[in-house]
């Protein structure tokens, strides 16, 4: 299974799947091609999900499923979930908020795998790409509450009272961990990168009733099982620059599920795979994807459009195609081999690593 396939694998762009949400608008349309000026207000358009279709070069029309089922290797490389299928573990979106999103929480692993059925929590992390003078965004609660607490004021409609309202800006990140109670406020623009999964519990929706004046399902049950109930201390992630040559490296977040670096040139780099994924999105400037060695497709991005680099590559070489670019990087990493340790030796303190999203108890004083 899968030599045909993992001998013509190749930068991958896929169908983008535009989602029209009641807190969505128009920007998308204008910003990507692909999406239909017919629709609606669009809120989400996903560019890497493993339900999309490959749009370019000989595996044209085959879903990214698909792939991974035939040579599961070769596009996962050493990051194959430990399922019993064998699933495409992240989903990258771009989201338009007009509106402020429902207050809502994601389960972890284990709740989703008990209580759903499903493979996969949901933690997340936003890049913001734009935001009005006054954005804001929840970010957990402002003080500690038990459940009843949580329960009482969802009833009587006072939870705004208990929520961590967070000012955003451009080029603010967000990681937001299963179980964090957040909403995306009015007038944002995020890249999104997520673990695989749909599950959003829904515990306020600001008094909306959109379809037809009926109000949007709530969750409040399954909200209260699984929200954190405590503050979150540290709302934006800082940025740790990486030492390279020719080219600045940002590291913006990272944990157990994903990492996600800014790649920020004028020229032409090489980025190693080592047997990982790496999923492209082109932020400002035109670049070209082309894997070394070989006669493999080479790939045109445009600004906000994404790719799939598979594992089963050695390395690739990002060009401009403008004078200067600037790129995101997302992959699922060995923490300790490739954040954690490398952190630690270039003089990185604890703390700084900690608050990129890695779990202090991952980290081993074996440098």
């Amino acid at each position: 299974m899968g030599h045909s396939t993992r001998s013509a694998l190749y930068p991958l762009k896929f169908t983008l799947l535009p989602k029209e949400k009641v807190w969505g608008g128009q920007k998308l349309k204008g910003l990507l091609g692909g999406v239909s000026a017919g629709m609606g207000n669009i809120g989400e358009v996903w560019e890497v999900w493993e339900g999309l279709a490959v749009t370019n070069g000989p595996l044209r029309g085959k879903t990214l499923k698909t792939l991974v089922h035939e040579s599961p290797r070769g596009i996962l490389g050493d990051s194959i979930p430990s399922e019993p299928e064998i699933i495409f573990p992240l989903l990258l979106k771009l989201i338009d908020a007009q509106d402020t999103l429902s207050v809502q929480v994601h389960p972890d692993d284990g709740y989703a795998r008990a209580r759903e059925k499903q493979p996969f929590g949901k933690t997340e992390m936003w890049y913001v790409l734009e935001a009005e003078p006054d954005a804001r965004i929840v970010h957990g609660l402002n003080r500690p509450v038990d459940q009843a607490e949580l329960r009482h004021a969802i009833e009587r409609g006072t939870l705004t009272e208990l929520l961590e309202f967070v000012p955003v800006a451009r080029g603010d990140i967000f990681l937001l961990k299963a179980g964090t109670i957040h909403a995306l406020g009015k007038g944002i623009m995020v890249y999104e990168l997520q673990q695989s999964s749909d599950l959003t519990y829904r515990l306020y929706d600001w008094g909306r009733r959109p379809s037809g004046g009926v109000a949007r399902e709530l969750h409040v049950d399954k909200s209260l099982e699984v929200a954190r109930l405590e503050p979150i201390p540290d709302h934006k992630i800082r940025a740790v620059d990486l030492p390279e040559t020719g080219y600045r490296r940002r590291l913006l977040c990272a944990c157990s599920y994903f990492a996600v670096e800014q790649l920020i040139s004028g020229s032409r780099i090489t980025q190693q795979l080592e047997g990982k994924f790496h999923i492209v999105t082109a932020l400002e400037g035109t670049v070209s994807l082309r894997p070394t060695g070989g006669k493999s497709e080479e790939l045109t991005l445009h600004p906000l459009e994404s790719a799939l680099v598979p594992a089963g590559f050695s390395q690739y070489q990002i060009l401009p195609l403008e004078k200067r670019y600037t790129v995101m990087k997302a992959y699922i990493p060995n923490l300790q081999a490739d954040i954690v340790s490398p952190l630690l030796v270039a003089g990185v303190p604890r703390s700084e690593v900690v608050q990129l999203g890695v779990d202090p108890a991952s980290i081993s004083i074996d440098r």
